[in-house]
């Protein structure tokens, strides 16, 4: 469980204060002047062909290393993440002697997060979920990334995900003692109990059955994740994921992938890759042990990369996520400040390039969530206001409420509605950060919450958010009159009289029932006119750094294949998947569904593993 930070700080890490990959293509040959002292110190002047970055130090050259022992395997799995976990799972099955490496040691092996995003599983099925039509989710996904993907490799986790979670889900034979139990669970509940397992669905639901896809801002969204968010909590508690149970159900594919004759090799880390003299086919990889010592992997089918990402590793971010580089430059920031919550150095990435592959072109993606107002509601497209008191967006596009957001004046950004609140919180999507009906307990908290808070207090009340299991608090400002509620949610002056001035047009709009500003939804457009009126104010600081994880990998085939950027041609034994696959996100985390970052991760690692062995897929 991870105490060390909470969810509020990840928000700041990744919501308003902190940004990501959204960026524009960059010109070939071009290396961006530096902005501030600071950024000159740390720019080299060498740029690497195939990239415009300011320094092509990132990549650096694969380690001259001598190996002192040799493992001979059918298939080496790098990395046992999400991805990793899956692969090593579907190789064994497919008869394959599999070697699975990762850097950890045993005992603290634990995957993160909570949500496996996925399409069509029987488990969602025969909770009246889907099916969905395929074409019709992985269009979304391309249409979410602006075209910037391989519309191949997002089909394939959408056609393939449904059996990677019904094949998961069962092995799970609760209990067993092999298990080691999250320490907020009750071991004998299993973690596929109802009580402990979800799927997020909207406020409308209180009404009767949902046809999905919902759509709002133009955007279409689908029921249709497993949340692993573990029992209900009634008070907020630090941290990510803290109660989550998804690791509980990895380790029944890790004890399978075991029983198959996989072995994990821990506290060993990747190194370089070993290739043949003349074509360059990956035969297999050297890596380090504990002790210092170096030892090959020979591999007869080759070796699939599911290290992770790179947030970790502050020169690739800051020479390859080229628009949070600028954006924090511009901020005063160092390339330091880059830096994300991941723990991962981008190892696989970086070793698909010494051995002939490249990145995926920019803009390389990272995961943040956020933008728009601050508030228990989540992602509700509620009347949005920035530091001037001024409306700036269609609020309900929220894919786009993070770069909109960024492009603000520095200062405020504040939520406002009124007491007719819930009609509109019900009516939200479910794109990442949605208020979540699939625990109905936190929409009647939230009720009892708002319901509490004191009209008028500069204190304002605290309100238990309805969207995550750790039920991050939010201060929420009650005024009977507009003008009071804007002097408490700190504007003053010309800002206040617009604030004033803005609800007072958009309250025309709403009467109107059309939004002539920014198009919103008619279905939105509520006016904000009866008391008590409510405002969530927040901070726009344009801090920006990689977020949870970078989600740029390298350039691969549809068969998830590590192309060579010479020949355009595979290189040869060597597929990657997870965060070291290209190709899935584009400008930024696109959220149909929530999850669907770890579900694109297990279905990948599990396709990547069955196409190496020769299996059939979707």
């Amino acid at each position: 469980m991870n105490k060390g930070i909470s969810r509020r700080d990840l928000f700041k890490f990744g919501g308003i204060a902190a940004v990501g990959a959204a960026g524009a293509a960059a010109l070939g040959g071009c290396s961006p002047k530096a902005a501030g002292s600071s950024a000159k110190e740390e720019a080299a002047s060498t740029v690497l062909e195939g990239y415009c970055a300011p320094d092509g130090g990132w990549l650096g050259s694969a380690p001259d290393v001598k190996a002192t022992s040799t493992v001979d395997c059918d298939v080496l799995v790098a990395g046992s993440g999400h991805a990793g976990i899956q692969a090593a799972l579907a190789a064994a099955e497919g008869g394959a002697k599999v070697v699975v490496i990762d850097l950890v040691t045993e005992e603290n092996r634990k995957v993160k997060g909570e949500d496996i995003g996925h399409v069509n599983s029987q488990w969602l099925i025969d909770q009246g979920y889907g099916p969905y039509n395929v074409g019709e989710v992985t269009a979304e996904f391309v249409k979410r990334t602006a075209g910037r993907v391989n519309p191949e490799i997002i089909r394939k986790f959408v056609a393939n995900s449904g059996e990677m979670f019904d094949h998961t889900a069962a092995l799970v034979q609760w209990p067993d003692s092999r298990i080691k139990v999250t320490e907020t669970a009750d071991p004998s509940i299993s973690p596929l109990d109802p009580s402990q397992c979800i799927c997020q669905v909207p406020g409308i639901a209180a009404d009767g059955p949902v046809e999905y896809p919902i759509v709002r801002g133009d955007y279409k969204s689908w029921a249709a994740v497993a949340q692993f968010m573990g029992p209900i909590q009634h008070e907020e508690f630090p941290g990510v994921a803290a109660f989550s149970r998804l690791d509980e159900f990895q380790q029944f594919a890790i004890l399978k992938a075991q029983d198959l004759g996989a072995e994990w090799h821990y506290e060993t880390s990747a190194v370089k890759l070993v290739q043949e003299s003349e074509g360059g086919k990956v035969t297999g990889l050297v890596a380090k042990k504990a002790d210092g010592s170096y030892v090959q992997y020979n591999t007869k089918i080759g070796v699939i990369l599911c290290t992770g990402d790179y947030a970790a590793n502050v020169d690739m971010v800051y020479n390859l996520n080229t628009e949070i580089s600028e954006w924090a430059l511009r901020n005063g920031e160092t390339k330091d400040d880059l830096k994300g919550f991941s723990t991962c150095d981008g190892i696989g990435q970086r070793m698909a390039c010494w051995a002939g592959g490249e990145m995926e072109p920019s803009p390389r993606p990272v995961m943040v969530n956020g933008g728009g107002g601050d508030g228990p509601w989540g992602t509700t497209p509620y009347l949005w206001l920035n530091n001037d008191g001024k409306r700036y967006m269609d609020e309900a596009q929220i894919p786009a409420a993070w770069p909109a957001t960024l492009r603000q004046p520095k200062g405020i950004i504040c939520t406002v509605t009124d007491a007719d609140w819930y009609e509109t919180m019900k009516n939200a999507g479910l794109d990442h950060g949605a208020p979540n009906y699939g625990r109905p307990v936190y929409y009647e908290e939230l009720i009892e919450d708002m319901n509490n808070v004191p009209v008028g207090s500069k204190e304002g009340g605290k309100c238990r958010t309805c969207t995550i299991a750790e039920r991050m608090m939010s201060t929420v400002y009650a005024a009977n009159t507009l003008d009071e509620l804007a002097d408490l949610a700190g504007y003053t002056g010309e800002a206040k009289q617009n604030f004033l001035k803005t609800i007072e047009e958009y309250n025309k709009m709403c009467e109107a029932g059309e939004d002539t500003q920014y198009g919103k939804d008619p279905l939105f457009m509520k006016a904000i006119k009866t008391p008590p009126f409510y405002a969530c104010p927040t901070k726009n600081e344009r801090r920006v750094n990689a977020g949870l994880v970078t989600l740029a990998g390298v350039t691969c085939n549809e068969n998830l294949e590590v192309m060579n950027a010479s020949t355009d041609e595979p290189i040869g034994g060597l597929w990657a998947a997870g965060n070291c696959l290209g190709g899935r996100y584009g400008t930024g985390y696109a959220t149909p569904f929530a999850g669907n970052s770890i579900g694109m991760a297990m279905t990948h690692g599990r396709v990547a593993g069955k196409l190496a062995t020769g299996q059939a897929v979707l």
